[in-house]
């Protein structure tokens, strides 16, 4: 394991904190939220002149994304609890238009388009990558990854190939997908 290298000396100026839970729901559906709360340490001010004390949320937004077992999205919502200025307000609803999108190939290509500039909100935009990747830990945790070609008709997604560590010719392939092994063999 490699550690980070001492940090040169440095003062704390601001704290971006993003969490992300899965939940399986009765129905077999998961529930994936996430949280993003900005702070800093000292009292802000705002260019409209509004005090932030410190350590008070400036920014504080919840999403959360209903997913079916392959992934598309059947429910979406974004919640604004603390946000810098009232002109924020409103940009939640268009989050609604995640519904029936699949998380897959090139869901980030469209998240992006979806709320690019005005028409979204930047930091609940931020969320929606890491819930993504928070779906597929769930997933794979639960086993729904299989030792299968993505692209065969009824494939499964397999993250196999998408990282070092998941290298088509790595030992953790080479070890516990052995029809991987052979695919990239031949």
């Amino acid at each position: 394991m490699s550690e980070a290298p001492p940090a040169a000396p440095r003062r704390p100026i601001h704290l971006r904190r993003i969490i992300c839970e899965a939940f399986e729901r009765e129905d077999g559906l998961l529930d994936i939220e996430a949280l993003l709360v900005d702070t800093k340490p000292e009292p802000a001010r705002l260019p409209t002149g509004r005090s932030i004390d410190a350590n008070a949320p400036i920014h504080q937004m919840r999403v959360r994304l209903t997913v079916s077992r392959d992934r598309w999205i059947v429910a979406a919502g974004a919640y604004s609890e603390e946000r810098p200025y009232p002109e924020c307000e409103g940009a939640e609803a268009a989050y609604s238009k995640l519904v029936g999108l699949r998380i897959g190939p090139g869901f980030g290509s469209e998240v992006k388009k979806l709320f690019r500039g005005e028409v979204g909100c930047t930091h609940i935009s931020e969320l929606i990558s890491a819930m993504a990747s928070t779906v597929f830990q769930a997933l794979w945790a639960d086993s729904e990854f299989t030792d299968v070609d993505p692209a065969a008709p009824g494939g499964k997604f397999t993250p196999l190939g998408a990282c070092h560590g998941l290298r088509l010719d790595g030992e953790v392939v080479r070890t516990y997908f052995p029809l991987r092994r052979k695919e990239s063999s031949s």
